[in-house]
């Protein structure tokens, strides 16, 4: 593929897009970010100074259009997402627009002008639970409505690439962890408890999920900065680990490295009602065609880098 040396990121304040931006920087791309103004930016405060940044709220069409025309990106990294389990109905409106029209507006701007390549950020919740590995061809059935809005906006890639030929590309993430995630998410929830010396409150831990190392990720999307022969139309990837781990396991191997006695209460918290029991990546097309797998595996250093970051993380006093 031809030089693709700038780059411009939604979500970049977000835990994986903050990755992203940092690895991009650091190996010398040329780097712009679209955020929204009130978005609290501390996992990039030390990159700020080394990046275009366009406050604009991805749900304005002509704004959205102005920032992707001023930058002039070879590729656009679309992470930005408004996302929850089960929604309110007062979030909808802002989790339609916010990954659909946001996307649709971002595919309109790279379409006026000639991004090169559009990477689009899905879900492995876009497809209908199975006890086998997920294939990216297998049927689709939303687990919730943020699922549902991943699924429109993976048209909307579709639609682009076929009627205009914009080449796009979606990934659909399986389950990320690593340093700098939200402290809500399960895996910070458990370390922070540990750490604190709070007994944990969990569900039975019966959740089988494929986990995948946060800069395992970000190795991802470099690849795509240097594949020559990119299909033009949209092609989607799934991004795992083929490797589905209990969260039992995952618990058990924090309080290892840790060195917590404190026994979790197994099955105080409920199961949700759309609780998904196993979800696991096949990861044949993404070997195949992109040359990438993902080299952390969770139990053995994945964990253990997490867990050392979020000990000086909160050290800080963050």
């Amino acid at each position: 593929m031809e030089n693709l040396n700038k780059v411009l990121i939604t979500g970049a304040t977000g835990f994986i897009g903050s990755h992203l931006t940092q690895r991009l920087i650091h190996e010398g791309f040329e780097v712009g970010i679209i955020k929204r103004e009130r978005s609290d930016a501390w996992r990039i405060k030390d990159l700020l100074d080394k990046i275009v940044v366009y406050d604009v709220d991805l749900r304005d069409t002509q704004e959205v259009s102005k920032a992707v025309s001023h930058f002039r990106p070879d590729v656009i990294f679309h992470l930005a997402t408004y996302y929850a389990v089960e929604h309110e109905s007062q979030e909808v409106s802002l989790m339609v627009d916010t990954n659909v029209l946001g996307t649709v507006n971002l595919l309109e701007a790279s379409k006026e002008s000639i991004v090169k390549l559009f990477v689009n950020t899905s879900s492995c919740f876009v497809y209908k639970e199975s006890e086998n590995k997920l294939r990216e061809n297998d049927d689709l059935s939303p687990l919730n409505l943020y699922a549902l809005t991943k699924i429109h906006a993976e048209q909307a890639c579709s639609f682009y690439a076929e009627k205009y030929g914009l080449k796009a590309i979606t990934f659909r993430l399986f389950p990320p962890y690593g340093p700098t995630d939200h402290e809500k998410r399960l895996i910070p929830y458990v370390i922070k408890s540990l750490l604190d010396g709070e007994r944990l409150k969990l569900t039975t831990g019966g959740q089988r999920w494929d986990f995948v190392y946060v800069e395992d990720i970000v190795d991802a999307y470099f690849k795509l900065l240097s594949i020559p022969d990119l299909s033009q139309k949209h092609d989607i990837f799934n991004i795992g680990t083929e490797n589905a781990i209990s969260v039992r396991e995952v618990v058990s191997r924090i309080k290892d490295i840790i060195g917590s006695e404190l026994e979790p209460d197994w099955g105080v918290i409920p199961h949700r009602k759309n609780e998904v029991w196993f979800t696991c990546a096949d990861m044949s097309k993404s070997k195949n065609i992109l040359r990438w797998q993902s080299k952390i595996q969770i139990l053995e250093e994945g964990l253990e880098f997490t867990v050392e970051w979020y000990k000086k993380f909160w050290k800080k006093g963050r």
